[in-house]
């Protein structure tokens, strides 16, 4: 039943990522959670499934894919491991799609084949020690010298820094904030080690700190100054992409609550029988699909040229309420099995956290929702 009147393609890519992921990433989600181990090899399969590409244009080997099929792949990646689905979207959302859009004919062609193959992977580094939610102020700093910019600072949090090869870094420069292409091993550029986390594990974090680091002009990623037009408009699509996230990982905890309340047997009968189990479930399923729907209306708006910053916090706002408040369901449809990680409904809980505070934490959405709206209606 095509109920959220897909394409025939978008259907075709649902099927094909969906039978990828139960068949490639779900079997190696608990292996990804308890050895904190990025899991490189899986994503060389999904470059060589044209995933990692799959927004950008076919010059540069990508699949050329609207807004609504990546928000398909995103939530069954997510789905199947939260971990892998954090670090694909900051490759492909944050740091393939920045360069894609913002880079030159010469950067793309340096950088795109590699991120789209896997051959090299991205981290994109704005949050700094002092706060992520001020990102229009960014501490670090660049200043020109010849034919190179000398950055100093730090960055903090930064997804996928301890595995990345590739970094877009936002800086303050005279002009505005400026965004870079930073490459490892670049003089005075150092990764700090990986952050001990409550979960997301196998998606590796880290600081970076830069003492003086020399970057050639031709790193510049667009003008001078225009990093944070860049960046708002990519954390605006990439809201729709987290929340295709967010949705992945509550329908992980919805399906896993409904097979467990089937099986599980109380009082001569399964606890599925009990109104004290079915209404949470029932709730669980509404919130859920509200904010798919909330997703896919954000995600088709882009695709129809349309702005979407109300639409978009919205859709990531209310998916991490109602995802949160699905894996603590979850939690409790299990009981004390829910509490204990020989099943996998506590890790969704931990790793859908994350997101009430990434991307733009519940209070910042807030904040955007209402001067957009207020905004609408002048005095």
């Amino acid at each position: 039943m095509n109920k959220y009147h897909l394409s025939a393609d978008q259907l075709d890519t649902w099927e094909a990522i969906r039978k990828f992921a139960q068949e490639r990433i779900a079997p190696q989600a608990r292996h990804i959670e308890e050895s904190n181990e990025f899991p490189r090899e899986l994503f060389r399969e999904l470059g060589e499934q044209g995933y990692l590409g799959a927004a950008q244009s076919a010059e540069y080997g990508g699949a050329g894919c609207d807004a609504v099929t990546l928000c398909l792949i995103l939530e069954e990646i997510s789905k199947a491991s939260g971990a892998v689905g954090n670090s694909f979207n900051t490759h492909v959302s944050l740091v393939t799609e920045l360069i894609g859009n913002h880079g030159n004919a010469a950067q793309k062609a340096k950088y795109l084949p590699d991120l789209i193959s896997a051959k090299r992977m991205g981290a994109f580094g704005l949050t700094e020690p002092s706060g992520g939610s001020n990102a229009g102020a960014p501490l670090t700093h660049a200043e020109l010298d010849g034919n190179d910019y000398v950055l100093s600072g730090s960055k903090a949090f930064i997804t996928n820094a301890p595995i990345a090869d590739i970094f877009v870094i936002t800086v303050k420069t005279v002009s505005g904030v400026t965004a870079f292409i930073l490459e490892r091993g670049m003089k005075g550029f150092e990764i700090g080690p990986a952050d001990k986390k409550m979960g997301m594990h196998g998606s590796p974090t880290s600081s970076l700190y830069f003492d003086e680091v020399r970057v050639p002009k031709e790193n510049m990623l667009g003008p001078e100054g225009h990093g944070f037009r860049a960046f708002a408009q990519a954390l605006d699509r990439g809201r729709v992409n987290v929340a295709a996230l967010i949705v992945g990982i509550a329908q992980a905890s919805y399906e896993a609550s409904v097979v467990y309340a089937k099986e599980r047997q109380q009082f001569g009968k399964a606890i599925a029988a009990f109104q004290g189990v079915q209404f949470p479930i029932a709730e669980m399923a509404t919130e859920i699909e509200a904010a798919r729907l909330l997703t896919f209306n954000a995600a088709r708006m882009f695709d129809a040229g349309l702005p979407i910053k109300l639409e978009s916090s919205m859709a990531k706002w209310f998916a991490a309420e109602a995802a949160l408040r699905a894996c603590d369901t979850a939690i409790s449809v299990h009981g004390g099995y829910g509490y204990l990680g020989d099943f996998p409904v506590e890790r969704y809980y931990r790793d859908v956290k994350m997101y009430h505070i990434a991307e733009g934490t519940a209070n910042i959405q807030r904040l955007v929702m209402a001067r957009e709206i207020l905004g609408r209606y002048p005095i």
